[in-house]
């Protein structure tokens, strides 16, 4: 599947006529790779992870997941979807350490927000593809039934149990994540 991000009208509506590049997402602390030649893209995926300094063989680093409805995940994955559902009212959140993903599949989208130019881009995440968000990053997921189609693999530095505490929008502009990140992208 290709790569599909576009520029949101009134935060809502999908504008078709405003594609967002890969390059613009990766300004914004968002680098999004796409393995759709590679014969074994999450073999290629787990060789990229590693060179970016994730180490692939503490166990605690890397975790499968499954947003589906009733699907059985590790504790630390259970307990981060447990975060984001308690966030079902405003779904506008940051992680507080940068993490990779593998998407394996999907049919789901999330919302980035694009501070430089006040606005927010959708993607359509989209299988044999790789994402890496910064820490501070503001996105939104929604995570409704429609919306929860979405197994693949996550990477974290320091372990799984680093995301969880995600910072819920209310509490990031006095976070140090936060800052680290407006600092990252020269917005500060």
């Amino acid at each position: 599947m290709a790569f599909r991000a576009y520029v949101l009208q009134n935060d809502v509506s999908v504008d078709l006529s405003r594609p967002v590049t890969i390059e613009e997402l990766s300004a914004l602390g968002l680098k999004v790779v796409t393995f759709n030649d590679s014969q074994d893209p999450e073999q290629a995926a787990q060789k990229l992870v590693q060179e970016w300094g994730y180490p692939l063989e503490k166990k605690d680093c890397v975790a499968p997941f499954d947003l589906r409805q009733d699907a059985v995940n590790s504790p630390e994955i259970s307990n981060l979807l447990v975060q984001l559902v308690q966030l079902i009212e405003n779904p506008t959140f940051a992680l507080p350490v940068e993490v990779a993903a593998f998407v394996s599949h999907s049919s789901m989208y999330l919302d980035v927000e694009d501070i430089k130019s006040k606005r927010w881009i959708r993607i359509y995440l989209g299988p044999g593809q790789l994402y890496r968000l910064s820490a501070g990053l503001k996105f939104r997921v929604l995570l409704t039934d429609q919306n929860r189609n979405h197994v693949g693999t996550v990477f974290c530095k320091n372990g799984i149990s680093s995301v969880v505490g995600i910072i819920p929008e209310k509490d990031l502009d006095n976070h140090a994540a936060r800052q680290a990140y407006l600092n990252s992208i020269e917005m500060v």
